[in-house]
């Protein structure tokens, strides 16, 4: 095997390992899936996905969560808890202003 592709692999597990989904332009749905993904095959986080937003994709992220949560209501009969926790990222734009960018994180636990 050559060393691009054990790379390109180790890139791949370390993927399907870590538990978090990041909302950004992608289509909707292409992040509910993930997350409904990660919610039934992920066995060793104790069935947990996190979604992650920052400033104007916050509202879509806690849209992709309430559509998840009553997914999982009305196909495996199974309610989903979650915990939202809210932050504020600072960092310096190219025009050396200062700039603060409001975050989100919603755990959805089975």
């Amino acid at each position: 095997m050559s060393e691009e592709m054990a790379r390109k692999e180790k890139g791949e597990r370390r993927k399907l390992e870590t538990n978090e989904i990041f909302i950004g332009n992608k289509p909707f749905m292409k992040y509910v899936i993930a997350t409904i993904m990660q919610l039934k095959e992920n066995k060793n986080e104790e069935d947990t996905a996190i979604i992650k937003a920052r400033g104007k994709f916050i509202s879509r992220a806690v849209d992709v969560a309430e559509v998840v949560k009553k997914k999982f209501k009305e196909t495996e009969n199974i309610e989903l808890k979650n915990s939202v926790t809210i932050g504020t990222e600072g960092f310096t734009s190219e025009e050396a202003k200062k700039i603060n960018i409001s975050t989100i994180e919603i755990t959805l636990k089975k």
